[in-house]
């Protein structure tokens, strides 16, 4: 990539809303050796570009990583330094993968216990609505019920959230989970102190940190099956990669060779292995012995299989069609050219779009706007709302109806899909555009192509597939009608070209004839001269 060697890649969790990546983003700039950043909220990396003075020193991208890396750990984010040289992308996409499933299998736990609570909190609302009359209906509706509900609800599937969230307003950057633990914790507090203080005539509302719970947690576990499924496009890319290679061995005297089969990611530079006929090339290389056509429709977008004789070049993750190679590795195993597009993509991703840097800009001052507005919205409900909408006070106070409302606030309020929405829509976009051979070098690309009318499309293997196919056998007589039984000639796709031979299954060609199976019997078609030539 044009950027790796400019730049400092970190992989930041614990990022859960567009503040939080806001903030990532203050620490990182407040920096003095750097000089700007960008962080991804869904890939979860963050690429920073450091001052030119910090660049003199010898190896500057470690040790400016890791101070940078420890620094985003103290404040919150645990944070690694990743070291493209050592590790290949398809080790680090691996990793990211085991650790989100990993996650959502505990989020999982948390939203079942979560929404069997809400279930019961939902239960004993029904039947008082419906006016059920057995004893443990009444039980299930009671007041000291819900509190119970309620406090285990905190203490269980929403204790990570409430401390992540007062976490993060202690360190001074505040987020989704502090909104939605303020909000929680409030309303709990205030519904207690109704209940264990009748004479205050203040409404409970024990159901509210529940529900909310729940919702949250729901919310987040569709959000890392979104993030799951737009890396999987990427992991389904480099799975084009053959995890074993053949090595070839040599024995101590040197008069005769073995293989071996080998991890792929273990080969080094000037390794030869052999590509047997159907394999896919493991690595990078050149052709020292053999003569093959490969299948290179995945780089190129042509669909004609490529002639490959000693000293041709072939690209991991093409497909040798039907002869044997011996190829000689040009790259160490893990960097292939499938590799460097997955890390262009990636780079592309983490490039902000214009409409994705103003959310963030906004994100990362809207969790002190909204408590603000919380705060406003308790004051004039408290001091004006009374007089302007006496209605409202059907019954309960005036000071319970405030906090009611101000809590309202809390938790309809989070920036979480304010900052989630643009990064999650420049991944997908661009991992599918990878997938089908379209790069797309980041959102600010993607956002430009809104205003294109003209497309202008190149040769063959973009508009038109490239393999020709018989649609229609007709048979020379009266008026050249079609022949049903010369159909079976159709199986054997009659186009001269040897190239050709292994992907149509035909067992034997010479200038002249064709020769294959269909339906158990053999059947030989003749072309005519003129047509040979």
């Amino acid at each position: 990539s044009a950027l790796s060697s400019d730049v400092i890649i970190l992989d930041v969790t614990g990022m859960t809303c567009g503040g939080c990546a806001a903030s990532v983003k203050r620490i990182l700039e407040s920096q003095p050796q750097v000089s700007s950043a960008t962080v991804n909220l869904t890939t979860e990396t963050a690429i920073v570009w450091p001052v030119s003075d910090a660049k003199v020193v010898p190896n500057w991208q470690k040790q400016i990583g890791e101070a940078l890396a420890k620094h985003l750990t103290t404040c919150g984010f645990t944070s690694n330094v990743r070291d493209s040289g050592r590790e290949n992308f398809f080790e680090i996409f691996e990793k990211k993968m085991n650790a989100k499933r990993i996650q959502l299998k505990e989020s999982g736990r948390g939203l079942a216990v979560s929404w069997a609570l809400c279930a019961v909190c939902l239960v004993g609302h029904l039947s008082h609505f419906f006016g059920a009359k057995a004893s443990w209906i009444h039980a299930i509706h009671s007041t000291g019920f819900h509190m119970t509900l309620s406090l285990f609800t905190l203490l269980v599937p929403g204790r990570q959230l409430i401390i992540d969230g007062l976490k993060s307003l202690i360190k001074g950057s505040p987020n989704m989970n502090t909104l939605v633990g303020l909000g929680a914790l409030s309303s709990f507090a205030v519904s207690s102190m109704a209940a264990l203080i009748p004479k205050l005539g203040w409404k409970t509302f024990f159901e509210e940190p529940v529900m909310l719970i729940a919702f949250v947690l729901l919310g987040r576990n569709l959000e890392q099956r979104a993030k799951i499924k737009a890396t999987s496009d990427m992991t389904g890319l480099l799975n084009v990669l053959p995890s074993k290679a053949r090595l070839v061995v040599s024995s101590d005297s040197g008069e005769s060779s073995s293989t071996v089969e080998v991890p792929s990611n273990s080969l080094s530079v000037g390794d030869q292995i052999i590509v047997l006929p159907g394999d896919r090339v493991p690595a990078d290389g050149i052709v020292r012995a053999g003569r093959s056509t490969i299948d290179e429709s995945s780089f190129t977008g042509e669909p004609l299989p490529v002639t490959k004789l000693p000293g041709a070049e072939v690209a991991a993750g093409s497909i040798n069609l039907n002869g044997t190679l011996t190829v000689e590795v040009r790259r160490p195993g893990g960097e292939t050219a499938i590799g460097d597009i997955v890390q262009l993509v990636e780079e592309a991703q983490s490039r902000e779009a214009p409409v994705q840097r103003l959310a963030d800009k906004v994100a990362g001052n809207f969790t002190y706007g909204v408590m603000t507005l919380s705060a406003a919205t308790f004051m004039f409900w408290n001091l004006f709302g009374a007089r302007i909408l006496p209605s409202t006070l059907y019954h309960g106070s005036v000071v319970s109806l405030a906090l009611q409302l101000s809590c309202t606030v809390l938790v309809i309020a989070c920036p979480c899909a304010l900052g989630l929405a643009t990064p999650t829509a420049v991944m997908v976009g661009t991992s599918l555009g990878a997938t089908k051979g379209l790069l797309l070098r980041g959102g600010s690309v993607l956002e430009r192509f809104s205003t294109v009318n003209t497309v202008v499309f190149d040769k063959t293997g973009t508009l038109t597939i490239g393999r020709p196919t018989v649609t229609k056998v007709v048979s020379q007589g009266q008026g050249y009608q079609e022949d049903p039984d010369a159909r079976l000639s159709a199986n054997f796709k009659c186009i001269y070209t040897t190239s050709l031979m292994p992907l149509l299954g035909v067992s034997k060609c010479n200038p002249l004839s064709l020769k294959g199976t269909s339906d158990r019997h053999q059947y030989k078609v003749f072309i005519h001269k003129s047509l040979s030539k």
